[in-house]
């Protein structure tokens, strides 16, 4: 298949520097002839298959309730799967046939522990699953399958892209866990007491965020992308959607520096 594959990559409101990205291309008129994506990756790839533009998907960003759709925070409760889905149904189609562009995203069999492809048949239920994040949203089942987010094997599935077709790939990673930052006030008190307290909930997502950072460099090196992008989203937490303006300005200063491979790669 000629053209490029664009891969969006799972990372929470980090993923929404996916927007950014996206008008870059956008304005440069580089439209991907597939796309594929994990999570919040997959749902925006999705958007992006339907039609959407950059600004289309701002407003949502700008619009939607994230918390109240997707929470993932740990513990901090389940997806409310009728809003969800009303809302994907309200700016979506039901299936993967009738997006503009062909689709795949990833999830992961928690019965099996194997990552699964969804390209095709009903579409809102691979939305739910590949932003099932464990600990806060609820597997899903499917078929025989119970499937939850597809970062937990694969946050930038490239192969993805290639299983589709295309032999070019641009892909977007936000996993990458950069630096905690700590107040100066809890720092004093570590070094008072010569004890670290990071808490259960945050000690748990950056270990996950290090892991998950670790596996998909592993992952790359399998399946190279043409041009991989990785927006500076420093200080954007999993659950930190009100900072989306700061993650949609990363993933456009992101695509501008590599503006000139890009349209060399398309």
């Amino acid at each position: 298949m000629a053209g490029f594959g664009l891969v969006l990559g799972g990372g929470g409101a980090r993923g929404l520097a996916h927007i950014g990205v996206w008008r870059v291309l956008e304005e440069a008129e580089l439209r991907p002839s597939v796309l594929a994506g994990t999570s919040i990756g997959g749902l925006v790839a999705a958007f992006i298959a339907a039609g959407a533009s950059a600004d289309d998907l701002t407003r949502v960003a700008e619009a939607v309730s994230w918390r109240r759709l997707l929470d993932w925070r740990l513990g901090g409760g389940l997806l409310r799967t009728s809003a969800f889905e009303a809302w994907l149904a309200a700016n979506l189609p039901p299936t993967f046939e009738e997006l503009a562009i062909p689709l795949a995203v990833t999830a992961t069999d928690v019965l099996t522990g194997r990552q699964v492809y969804l390209s095709s048949g009903d579409l809102f239920p691979a939305l739910r699953a590949t932003t099932a994040y464990p600990g806060a949203i609820d597997p899903v089942p499917f078929g025989d399958m119970l499937l939850a987010d597809g970062g937990v094997l694969n946050q930038v599935p490239v192969d993805a892209a290639l299983f589709l077709g295309v032999h070019r790939v641009v892909a977007v990673d936000v996993t990458s866990p950069g630096l905690l930052e700590l107040p100066e006030r809890r720092r004093r008190l570590w070094r008072r007491e010569r004890e670290a307290h990071l808490g259960p909930v945050q000690a748990l997502r950056r270990a996950a965020d290090i892991m998950q950072a670790q596996l998909t460099d592993a992952r790359l090196s399998l399946y190279r992308p043409d041009v991989l992008l990785r927006p500076a989203v420093e200080g954007v937490d999993l659950p930190s959607f009100h900072r989306g303006a700061q993650a949609i300005q990363a993933g456009e200063e992101a695509a501008r520096a590599e503006l000139e491979r890009l349209r060399a790669l398309a």
